[in-house]
């Protein structure tokens, strides 16, 4: 059974076979990206809504994923999760590194074939920290934060941080992202997840292809969910499916879909040095979807 399960990284969740460039997808108030990738913000920084696309790479580690009959019990900080109806697909203790790049494939080890049966639910368990690698075109002169090098590219730098840490950028800091021209080299920002928002360590009900997603971030050693930073190291994820996953006696084929188009998104400020110009500080993660099917 160890080829009964495949991994998809695709752009969409209608398209698993898309073609890995990352593109049309940052579309909204202020910003818009053509056929090409290019994005162009109109106004000031502050009133841009979310500018989501799909990076070049987009690393995780994974744990467990399973399918469920009912819904799991979702951590709380003081009581851990209930997956008794779920059956393992991946358990893997020491985590599978995946890369999403869109339009991959991969096939992943640690497989069980699940039961014959009707699955609504399903859970992931996986390290809080995503490899991004990434680098974009713009038509306006993008700034790297607080009087760093300037021009109509943005890319990833070879660093690590935590998102907490991250969200309030300090310039004493690693540089996370730099601007210039066509021939920035990307590397890889490793994000560590370590809260939504300040004071944020839950997300509920997010609406997904496929589906709506919870998100919890827990530790390893309690599976409690955490009250402050700089401290979850697993991500606790459940999604609930809008047409079940059926696995019947003629199933072979189990396939996991990643839409990953908005898998990253631009930090940006409007201080610094220049003001009131477009001041990146960083290329952080955004959220993906899954979207399991049987063949």
């Amino acid at each position: 059974m160890m080829n009964w399960l495949k991994i998809i990284a695709a752009l969409t969740m209608l398209s698993f076979f898309s073609n890995a460039n990352a593109q049309g997808y940052c579309d909204s108030s202020g910003a818009s990206e053509d056929g090409d990738g290019v994005i162009t913000f109109t106004g000031d920084e502050s009133a841009i809504g979310d500018c989501a696309f799909a990076p070049d790479e987009y690393t995780i580690k994974i744990y467990k994923m399973a399918l469920c009959t009912t819904a799991p019990t979702r951590p709380t900080p003081t009581d851990t999760y209930d997956v008794s109806s779920c059956v393992d697909v991946i358990n893997s203790p020491d985590g599978q590194d995946v890369n999403l790049a869109a339009g991959s494939e991969m096939i992943l080890s640690d497989v069980t074939r699940p039961a014959n049966g009707s699955y609504s639910y399903g859970y992931i368990l996986m390290a809080n920290t995503f490899g991004i690698k990434a680098k974009k075109e713009f038509t306006n002169t993008m700034h790297t934060y607080n009087a760093g090098p300037s021009g109509t590219y943005c890319w990833t730098r070879d660093a690590t941080d935590y998102s907490s840490e991250a969200e309030n950028w300090d310039p004493a800091g690693t540089t996370l992202v730099e601007c210039g021209g066509a021939g920035g080299t990307a590397g890889t920002y490793t994000e560590i997840l370590d809260n939504f928002d300040t004071n944020d360590y839950q997300e509920d009900g997010i609406p997904v292809t496929g589906g709506t997603i919870s998100a919890d971030l827990i530790t390893n050693s309690n599976g409690l969910v955490v009250t402050a930073p700089l401290i979850a190291d697993r991500l606790f994820g459940v999604q609930t499916f809008t047409t079940p996953v059926v696995v019947t006696t003629g199933s072979s084929l189990f396939t996991v879909s990643f839409g990953v188009n908005q898998a990253s998104s631009m930090w940006m400020t409007s201080g610094g040095v220049p003001a009131n110009e477009y001041q990146v500080y960083a290329i952080g993660s955004g959220p993906f979807s899954t979207f399991m099917s049987v063949e």
